[in-house]
């Protein structure tokens, strides 16, 4: 048996439910059970004044018997993998890559929640883990070796090198307040404004201008420009290799279909029967991208064709996979696993492809090339954007161009429709007028009114407590609401049995600091 431990966000939006799923869709990710392994996960909540949530898996080194009825063979397949660098071969540590793992399910999780946070790169001098606190006194050493590994993390990021990659990992471009938050830590601010012009006006950094020539305040690195430039150029090359089986047939049968609107069958042209080999299909929330790439998975597959679903996400692969894709999986499984698949002359469809970083797509262009495959891209550029470095999809969009669905589907109404077109072409005014033109939004003089009026309508409001959700911005307005909802319930008889109060009003946090 291996014990793993996994460090679990502590941000107060988020409760156990929400680090359940987030530990799930790790394990889920690191593909132990699909493996046969056996996995145990146990959470453990901070000790009162820490913030060191965290999970604990058991994890069977070998594999169940496929009757289930115990172990057999050890998994000696999934054992960490060797790698050839420089003519040395290097082992990848299971750690490192539980760690990456973690670090991207988390951040997708954040994103998906609509939470700002992201899970911070690996330290270069990582802390030690802090037990609980019955044990402070065994382990007291540690806080003192912390305080020096922090001392030689303020070191590291005195290297303007280090900087730059630390904030191109997560962006393209960047302008000079992301340096400034970059060295933040170091107390000196003097030394911190020397290293941000050092970082500034390093040989590899790249100002970007307007076409008029003025400057657009934002920087690039050489490396991140060679990248795409060498992504750009596989892209090509692709773009170059078509393989059809049956193409005549597959347009009739484009033709013959019911229920699908003009728009989408244009889509579909688009997407199976392009002399391109690179296709993009874009599209706002609620046009039917989804129901287009359904239909593009059922046709090309009664034609022979071989369809391979990708999406960045486990949460995206299960929709596809429920929709009808039989072989699908996350890009960065696909990617790991790359040599186990079977993929020559497949059509690879790549969902929600905004989402996908750009050092993932320079990996799964030279894998599409090397197999000859065509590749479908689609998504919306304006919607949740990748965790890591990206802005890709848009990129290739531009070079390549792209079926853009425009009609509203998802909204049955022609109002409900042109709210969500206004909203998606970012005209939020005009949006919300047609809202509140057809009672989806009300406003009031004053707060006050506004949260009166929103008690009485939640208590007459025909649907089950669980089903209605109140949202605000401020925590002392939430207490007010809770408070208030809470009285409600109580009078008819929603909440019975005692209740308890806990207040941490009195408790001070940084004292006399500015």
């Amino acid at each position: 048996m291996k014990d793993i431990v996994i460090a679990l966000p502590d941000e107060k939006e988020l409760n156990l439910e929400h680090r359940i799923e987030l530990t799930h869709r790790i394990v889920d990710a690191m593909e132990w059970v699909q493996n046969g392994l056996g996995v145990q996960i146990d959470i453990h909540k901070p000790q009162i004044g820490d913030k060191n949530w965290h999970a604990h898996i058991l994890l069977t080194m070998r594999r169940f018997r496929k009757d289930g009825t115990g172990l057999g063979d050890r998994a000696v397949d999934l054992n960490p993998k060797i790698i050839t660098v420089n003519g040395k071969k290097v082992v990848i540590k299971d750690s490192k890559m539980i760690h990456e793992i973690a670090k991207e399910e988390t951040n997708a999780y954040f994103a998906e929640l609509g939470l700002p946070y992201r899970v911070d790169e690996t330290s270069e001098v990582p802390g030690k883990h802090i037990g609980p606190r019955r044990i402070r006194n065994l382990i007291n050493e540690v806080l003192n070796e912390n305080e020096l590994r922090k001392e030689a993390h303020l070191k590291i990021i005195n290297d303007a090198d280090v900087i730059t990659d630390s904030i191109t990992h997560y962006k393209s471009i960047f302008t000079k307040q992301d340096v400034e938050k970059a060295v933040k830590d170091i107390p000196d601010p003097t030394a911190r404004e020397q290293l941000v012009q050092q970082v500034l006006s390093s040989n590899r950094i790249l100002e970007l201008y307007h076409d008029d020539g003025e400057s657009s305040k934002y920087f690039t690195t050489i490396e991140v420009r060679n990248e795409e430039t060498r992504i750009i150029r596989i892209a090509n090359k692709i773009n170059d290799q078509v393989y059809y089986n049956d193409i005549y047939n597959l347009k009739s049968d484009i033709e013959g279909l019911a229920n699908v609107s003009e728009e989408q069958k244009q889509a579909l042209r688009h997407i199976l029967l392009s002399t391109s080999g690179v296709r993009v299909l874009r599209g706002r929330a609620g046009t039917g991208k989804s129901y287009v790439l359904i239909k593009a998975h059922k046709l090309a597959t009664n034609r022979g064709q071989k369809v391979i679903g990708l999406a960045p996400t486990h949460k995206a692969v299960s929709e596809l996979r429920s929709k009808g894709y039989t072989e699908v999986y996350t890009v960065k499984g696909f990617l790991y696993n790359r040599k186990k698949i079977f993929m020559q002359d497949s059509l690879i469809v790549v969902d929600e492809a905004g989402m996908v970083g750009t050092k993932a797509y320079a990996e799964l262009f030279r894998v599409v090339r090397n197999n000859n495959c065509q590749l479908i891209l689609a998504g919306d550029e304006k919607q949740l954007a990748s965790i890591e470095r990206g802005g890709m999809f848009e990129m290739l969009s531009n070079i390549f161009g792209s079926h853009v669905l425009v009609n509203i589907r998802r909204q049955s109404e022609n109002w409900s429709r042109e709210a969500a077109m206004e909203f998606a072409e970012s005209n939020i005014l005009s949006g919300i007028t047609l809202l509140r033109q057809n009672n989806c939004v009300r406003f009031d003089n004053t707060l006050q009114d506004s949260m009166s009026k929103l008690i009485y309508n939640w208590s007459l409001s025909k649907f089950k407590p669980h089903e209605k959700l109140v949202i605000t911005v401020r925590n002392k307005d939430v207490d007010i609401l809770n408070s208030s909802i809470r009285s409600l319930l109580k009078a008819n008889g929603t909440l019975k049995g005692t209740e308890y109060e806990r207040s941490i009003d009195g408790r001070k946090s940084l004292y006399g600091r500015r």
